[in-house]
């Protein structure tokens, strides 16, 4: 081959070098305005997740509170049950009778209050509503949180599933990629110089020598690239 040919086979080369290095560079940018949205979302749900919380932690309390008055209202029933009990073994059947009732009566708004307030879902006590129980319905706040959670992100005015970690990992995954796509417009940006000396070159060994270089830095550059992180 001629060196007329030579250095026109390296000024091809050097031209698809360049071009290589500014389809990497574009890449870089496109997938840099994705991990742009994808922090948005991040912090955008992160914000949601944290009102929600917030707003389930105010509603739990709440009912907590309201589980207090129906814990209370329940110990005062149990001591008309007592009264009854006394009245009943002093022969007072009707003042029993009208403690007991009281006593009924009392744990029957209980119920429907704490139903009414959230405390308990109202197909649960249903059956209290009919006959009270004699003692207070146990409340796992920790459970009632998740009940309460689970409802707000299935609300209709809910943004729906809040999931803050994924959108930064695929954002952090985002960068890892164009930091991949930089490096490699870096060492094309070699490669070019590398073909670029090799086709001034006077001396036929540091023409060939350069010329190999660069081809070997770009072709290597781009399949790893477009293989891993284009």
């Amino acid at each position: 081959m001629t060196v007329e040919n030579q250095k026109r086979l390296l000024a091809l080369l050097l031209g698809l070098v360049t071009i290589g290095a500014g389809l990497f560079s574009w890449r870089a940018g496109q997938i840099g305005s994705t991990a742009a949205f994808d922090d948005r979302q991040s912090i955008g749900q992160t914000i949601k997740q944290e009102q929600q919380n917030v707003e389930v932690a105010l509603l739990g309390a709440v009912d907590a509170v309201s589980y207090v008055r129906y814990l209370a209202d329940y110990a005062e029933a149990a001591t008309l049950d007592d009264d009854a009990d006394r009245l009943g073994d002093a022969g007072a059947a009707a003042p029993a009778d009208v403690r007991e009732t009281q006593a009924d009566d009392l744990r029957r708004g209980a119920t429907i209050r704490a139903a009414r307030g959230g405390v308990f879902g109202v197909p649960a006590v249903f059956g209290d509503l009919l006959e009270p129980q004699p003692a207070p319905r146990p409340f796992d706040l920790p459970q009632h949180l998740d009940a309460l959670r689970a409802e707000l992100s299935t609300d209709i005015r809910s943004p729906g599933p809040l999931d803050p970690d994924r959108w930064a990992q695929e954002a952090e995954d985002i960068r890892v990629r164009m930091r991949g796509l930089r490096l490699a417009v870096f060492v094309m940006v070699i490669a070019a110089a590398a073909l670029t000396v090799a086709q001034v070159a006077v001396r036929p060994r540091s023409r060939y020598g350069f010329g190999a270089l660069g081809v070997v830095l770009g072709v290597v550059t781009a399949a790893v690239t477009v293989a891993t992180v284009y």
